[in-house]
């Protein structure tokens, strides 16, 4: 029996992304979920020399044989010419003529016939049938595949740092899942400010907003690290007020 593929979240974000020449074009640096139907729909692609960042439909990516990167079945001249932000200034997720400009650029693409079999069916299938047990689907394989997981954790980094790995792994689910489509966009520019400093371990960073109002969570090198996160976070756009739970293994004397 075949065995099926199954990816924690952590493995997706920031993974490297090659096209399907093999060329390594760039990292997958967020992902946006549709809270309504509870699926990805879009990844944030941070492109190899490029300032901006690129939206691109799910859809548009398959896995690869090796989990050190991520297919993506768009070549390099369309994803050039796709829509694209200023990290410093996220568009707004919500509205319908944003999302439309997407469709409507990757629709020219060479998109996988999949997704065409994905917009017609789901519909019909998931909304109003399928919805409870998709949620527990999604538990039940996140918490196999957990196990699997932490068994080579355990093997690479110990006990103590595979139970830390974890436990930052599935907080963020958490957060994520209590978060509006507004919250989810505050978070967004927080991480992405945070991933843009290179002194900060952003990935060890949870990252929570609720109105203006964010709460970063996670453990940092030292002291110096966690009040440049607090500035960082504070500084971004949008936010009003940062609660600054994040804990320092090293403290200044």
């Amino acid at each position: 029996m075949q065995r099926r593929k199954l990816w924690l979240g952590t493995t997706i974000l920031r993974n490297r992304v090659r096209t399907s020449t093999g060329e390594d074009i760039g990292k997958i640096e967020d992902v946006i979920v549709d809270a309504a139907d509870q699926r990805l729909i879009y990844a944030v692609l941070m492109v190899d020399g490029y300032p901006e960042l690129f939206v691109v439909p799910w859809s548009s990516f398959s896995a690869s044989p090796w989990p050190d990167y991520i297919l993506l079945n768009v070549d390099r001249k369309t994803l050039e010419q796709g829509p694209s932000f200023n990290p410093a200034d996220w568009p707004d997720i919500t509205d319908p003529g944003w999302e439309q400009r997407i469709r409507d650029h990757y629709r020219t693409g060479p998109v996988p016939v999949r997704e065409r079999t994905v917009r017609v069916e789901r519909p019909v299938v998931v909304p109003r049938r399928s919805g409870v047990s998709f949620v527990g689907g999604i538990v039940i394989a996140l918490f196999l595949a957990g196990l699997l997981w932490m068994a080579f954790l355990v093997s690479t980094r110990g006990w103590d740092g595979a139970k830390q790995q974890l436990t930052n792994t599935f907080s963020s689910a958490a957060y994520a899942m209590k978060e509006t489509s507004q919250d989810a966009t505050l978070t967004a520019k927080v991480k992405t400010a945070l991933s843009l400093n290179k002194n900060i371990p952003a990935n060890e960073i949870n990252v929570d907003s609720q109105g203006d109002v964010v709460t970063l969570r996670g453990e940092v090198p030292n002291d110096e690290v966690r009040s440049m996160a607090e500035k960082i976070a504070a500084d971004t756009p949008g936010v009003g007020v940062v609660h600054n739970h994040l804990y320092a293994t090293q403290h200044t004397q």
